[in-house]
């Protein structure tokens, strides 16, 4: 049985968790807020990208699932000064079955946010099961899914930690055009994002997302209904490089918004059950005090009556 001094300690150490935890919920509250209001700005612009995207891949031959006759080669450029990207257009219209299908994982860096990680890493991991055979490649963004990943046999062919939540727009791109050039260079031919897609604070869904294999709408195979201008190459080769960026930033929106919600309420759980374990221990030194009391009266009455 614990003594009086034992229990003064856990209660002193609870108190001090319960600090910890309260604080770790505000933050992650603050965090929730700003992460929420870029989900909401950032995803009516990149689904009308989304669509923009899907109409100019009705009116392209490919994009119907036709075989180009030549491939038209395109240059993406994501930052000023760095080098473009060169391609072909047919590659992102073409929606073929994936022999070499990329995972773009996205996690958290830190912990502390409930089953958050845990079940990106699960949908990761089922991914990988469902594509049994093929030459399957990982790219881990956040620190918990590649130290998982890792030490595993799926090859890791890109990492990133450290990613800001504030979404700085050179770093979407640098990320972005990382992603296309693997997709360029055929190092692997389909693009899969995993990631957290946010709803409310108490709900999140795990998304697999097809990304850089743009489907066309039906109804879309024909130019006389559109007015392209300046023309539809060149239209193509301009939106390519800010539909991956959109893309890119909307869904580690979604993620942000989804792990400080996670976090929160993880934080907010964990705070209430130190509450709750300080009010038992509280409980339990008093009586521990209280039958200490009485047992010193009950000694001191006995020695006074031992005494007459």
């Amino acid at each position: 049985m614990a003594t009086l001094g034992e229990i003064k300690a856990r209660i002193k150490l609870v108190a001090n968790i319960k600090k910890i935890t309260r604080a770790m919920e505000l933050v992650a509250a603050a965090k929730y807020h700003r992460a929420n209001m870029r989900v909401n700005a950032a995803r009516p612009y990149a689904a009308e990208m989304d669509d923009t995207l899907k109409i100019i891949s009705g009116l392209t031959d490919v994009g119907l699932g036709e075989a180009a006759e030549t491939q038209t080669p395109i240059s993406l450029s994501f930052l000023e000064g760095t080098t473009p990207i060169h391609t072909y257009r047919e590659k992102f219209f073409l929606d073929k079955e994936a022999q070499k299908p990329g995972v773009v994982l996205i996690t958290s860096d830190r912990g502390l946010c409930g089953a958050f990680n845990t079940k990106l890493i699960h949908a990761g991991l089922k991914f990988i099961d469902e594509h049994e055979g093929k030459d399957t490649k990982l790219i881990c963004l956040g620190r918990r899914g590649y130290n998982y990943f890792k030490t595993k046999k799926t090859p890791i062919v890109h990492h990133q930690v450290g990613i800001s939540d504030k979404l700085l727009i050179e770093e979407i791109n640098l990320l972005a055009a990382k992603l296309v050039e693997l997709f360029a260079a055929d190092e692997v031919d389909a693009i899969y994002l995993i990631y957290t897609k946010f709803r409310t604070v108490m709900s999140s869904d795990i998304t697999v997302e097809r990304f850089l294999s743009i489907p066309p709408v039906e109804g879309t195979t024909g130019e006389d209904f559109y007015l392209l201008e300046p023309d539809r190459d060149t239209l193509i080769e301009k939106l390519l490089a800010i539909y991956a960026t959109t893309k890119i930033f909307s869904v580690l929106a979604d993620s942000f918004a989804s792990e400080y919600g996670a976090r929160m309420s993880a934080m907010q759980l964990a705070t209430k059950n130190a509450e709750e374990m300080l009010d038992d221990l509280v409980i339990e030194r008093n009586r521990m005090r209280q039958a200490t009391i009485t047992k010193e009266l009950a000694e001191i009455i006995g020695g006074a009556e031992a005494l007459k």
